[in-house]
């Protein structure tokens, strides 16, 4: 008895400690918080896709790192490191296990249905894309063809039954290509979820739950990388976004252009930056995200609305999702490996920009930069995470990642299909047959038809130089 009241004593020690240790941090969210919320509603700002409301020519020239990196710039980054550390270690402590364990009470009902959640959203979409008629994926990506639109058809109508649903996986990653194909791959960097998505649909008739748990994270992948790349827009475009901010000027909140454009690419980073950290922060990320975009519906419009349609509601199905995971990292590692994050992005974003657009070895240093610093980033996530811990749950785990103890840990590929062949025979005849003709009018499609310079890239004005795209000019202009 007495050793189970020492026992007893030493638990309790342990969480008033963890209690007092996260007083101090709570303390500091309520401060930021405040802080959160001022600046969090200047992303009204960028969370229209600025391509689909403003004329942009993408092969323009992009503004110089080094006229990025201003004060206003080094100011909100420091601000956002700062949140990024007190919302990692108020995870940790006795606050963060209550909102994990509430959110997922609130969310249980609607983390068994994420699937049927995806699917609906997902067939509203492509059925709208086949309504409006002359659309790829996206407002701005126009192309006609009777091959298209067969399969923004055939994408709703697969959705509708579980043995067609990799058929339609494959009839999203083909529009997807052929977006890359008309528009350039830089273009379509934009909009790397839907590639996500596909392989989503793809992968729904697996069996193996590793499959399962990767198709989860890959989508939560695409759908930040959607979010992170255009935030780089807002530094290098400034131009492009400042018509946007003048005709909304409720949304700057009184503040001068410069400074809510930099602001909402700080915050639209930020947030798409920590849906790839640990399981409550990109919880709370994604429900971040999920009410700007919705919010920004009211000033912008049904285009928008629809046009975010898959990304929110992939990010209601990350908010709903509960890993459980341990977290791996060590909430002093969140600033550092976020300092370098950003950076990293915009060199890259450069680089990229210039060896698709101008030549192909001008963008050696930047991509060289932008590279090293991602070395940076994995090993510092490889050296200093967390060693493996217990979850927070035991019992009631999810399906998805819940593994059959029965099943043998090294089981071949080929027994796999064949046991699944056999297991689901009519599934795989029904699904073989809508993917071949998925195949089909692609490829009788594409015999057909030409690709043809996107009709926004023929008529695109003359390039414009840097001097043109600096903030002071930008003001003038508009």
């Amino acid at each position: 008895m007495s050793i189970d009241r020492a026992a007893n004593r030493n638990d309790f020690s342990t969480i008033s400690n963890a209690g007092r240790a996260g007083s101090g941090v709570t303390k500091g969210l309520i401060f930021s918080g405040c802080l959160v919320v001022s600046f969090i509603s200047m992303t009204g700002v960028a969370s229209a896709h600025v391509k689909w409301f403003v004329p942009c020519v993408v092969s323009d020239d992009p503004l110089p790192v080094q006229a990025v990196l201003t004060t206003t710039f080094f100011l909100f980054l420091a601000l956002f490191l700062a949140l990024f550390y007190l919302a990692c270690a108020a995870e940790q402590t006795g606050v963060g296990a209550m909102v994990s364990k509430f959110l997922d009470q609130l969310t249980a009902p609607l983390r068994h249905r994420v699937d049927d959640l995806l699917r609906a959203a997902a067939a509203v979409f492509f059925a709208l894309l086949w309504a409006h008629g002359g659309l790829i994926l996206t407002p701005e990506l126009e192309a006609s063809s009777f091959w298209l639109s067969a399969i923004q058809l055939l994408i709703p109508l697969f959705l509708g039954a579980r043995a067609t649903l990799p058929a339609a996986g494959a009839g999203i990653v083909l529009l997807y290509v052929y977006g890359a194909a008309s528009y350039g791959l830089f273009h379509m960097l934009d909009y790397p979820v839907f590639p996500g998505l596909g392989v989503w649909f793809a992968l729904s008739l697996s069996r193996n739950a590793k499959l399962l748990a990767f198709r989860s994270d890959f989508l939560r992948w695409t759908v930040a990388l959607s979010l992170l790349w255009p935030a780089m827009e807002k530094f290098v475009y400034p131009a492009w976004v400042a018509p946007i901010a003048i005709a909304h000027p409720e949304l700057t909140l009184g503040f001068d252009v410069p400074t809510v454009v930099t602001a909402a690419g700080i915050v639209e980073f930020g947030l798409a930056f920590a849906l790839f950290w640990t399981p409550l922060v990109r919880r709370l990320a994604a429900l971040a995200l999920v009410l700007v975009l919705t919010a920004a519906t009211l000033d912008f419009g049904k285009v928008d609305g629809i046009g975010h349609l898959m990304i929110i509601a992939i990010l209601v199905a990350v908010f709903a999702n509960r890993d459980d995971r341990p977290a791996r990292y060590r909430p002093a590692l969140a600033p550092l490996v976020g300092s370098m994050a950003l950076p990293a992005t915009l060199l890259l974003y450069t680089g990229a920009h210039t060896l698709s657009y101008t030549s192909l070895t001008t963008p050696i240093e930047p991509l060289a930069g932008g590279t090293a610093l991602l070395l940076l980033v994995f090993l510092c996530l490889r050296r200093f995470a967390a060693g493996p811990g217990n979850t927070r749950h035991e019992s009631g785990q999810d399906r998805v990642r819940q593994v059959p103890r029965q099943v043998p840990r090294q089981l071949s590929l080929r027994a796999s299909i064949v046991a699944a062949t056999s297991d689901a025979a009519p599934e795989v005849a029904v699904g073989g047959v809508a993917l071949t003709a998925v195949v089909l009018i692609a490829f009788l499609g594409l015999r057909g038809h030409e690709l043809q310079v996107p009709p926004s890239a023929a008529s695109a004005p003359p390039r414009q130089q840097h001097s043109d795209m600096s903030p002071l000019a930008m003001i003038r202009t508009t």
